[in-house]
């Protein structure tokens, strides 16, 4: 790359328009690094080499570049990325602004901001983790809402700074679910779907289980993804990269057998009982708590 584009590039998170590229390089030279695949376009305009991951700072900044704007806020779900607790598998980038999008992978919202609700997170203008946070519990679906939440709970984001955060959202879309799901979040949870795996039991009418319960053994201290110490069971996302390998199998009946020795009833949820079938898990808990006897210790 020449200089004077090469030093556009480094300035803008990796990123450069077709103006900057055209005080160096014809058309002709432009058009045949896209035809090789050297430089890829990020959105209307923008371009990346094709050896720079498209992070969302990046995109963050070729969205400011094509839409042409001297500022631009990262919102939702790219603020998580760039707060660190985002749980969404997807490649759109999230802004707030008034100016519709030329493209399905640059998602314009309309919200109010108050000054207060703007930080700045690895050089890029964000909404503050925590109305990033509160606006995600709002939109996603249930699951996904307080995956967000724990997430961002295990970064250090306190159900304080939600509350305070949340009353400025009154009466918008999801107020309700955003309140409820903050009473639930547990900033313990390991991954987004141990979250669901939690909610799908509070929804089914069980007692709050303990996320990440220590529980200690003839062996050692052992670590439930749930638990209930008061009737002694606990219940593994049962999670396929963990409980595959040629170990994993010893390791785990081991694991089973140290637990229910010491009286813990164990059951175990795939991915599959959690999104589609949760009755699979939720109900033999169910019967289960109902002939336990409560433990006192």
């Amino acid at each position: 790359m020449r200089a004077l584009l090469k030093g556009f590039r480094d300035k803008q998170f990796g990123v450069f328009t077709t103006a900057q590229a055209r005080i160096e390089y014809t058309r002709a030279e432009l058009r045949a690094r896209l035809h090789r695949g050297e430089w890829v376009p990020v959105f209307h305009g923008v371009y990346r080499e094709a050896t720079v991951q498209p992070g969302p700072e990046l995109r963050v900044e070729a969205a400011r570049l094509s839409m042409g704007l001297p500022v631009l806020i990262a919102a939702y779900d790219t603020a998580a990325e760039l707060h660190g607790f985002s749980i969404i598998e997807g490649n759109a980038t999230h802004v707030l602004g008034v100016q519709p999008s030329r493209s399905k992978q640059l998602v314009v919202h309309r919200d109010r901001l108050h000054s207060v609700q703007v930080a700045s997170t690895n050089g890029v203008p964000t909404t503050t983790a925590a109305r990033t946070a509160i606006d995600l519990a709002r939109t996603l679906n249930r699951m996904d809402a307080l995956a967000t939440l724990d997430a961002a709970g295990g970064l250090g984001l306190a159900p304080d700074e939600l509350g305070e955060e949340l009353s400025r959202h009154h009466r918008r879309r999801g107020f309700r679910q955003a309140v409820d799901l903050i009473a639930l979040m547990d900033g313990r949870a390991e991954s987004p779907m141990e979250s669901r795996t939690r909610l799908r039991c509070v929804d089914a009418g069980l007692p709050h289980p303990r996320p990440q319960l220590e529980v200690l053994t003839a062996d050692g201290s052992r670590r439930l993804d749930l638990g209930w110490p008061q009737y002694r069971i606990g219940l593994e996302y049962d999670s396929v990269a963990w409980h595959c390998g040629l170990h994993a199998a010893a390791r785990d009946n081991t694991r089973h057998n140290q637990l229910t020795t010491q009286g813990w009833t164990i059951f175990y949820a795939t991915a599959q009982d959690v999104l589609h079938h949760p009755a699979t898990f939720t109900e033999p808990i169910k019967l289960a708590i109902s002939r336990a006897r409560p433990c006192t210790r």
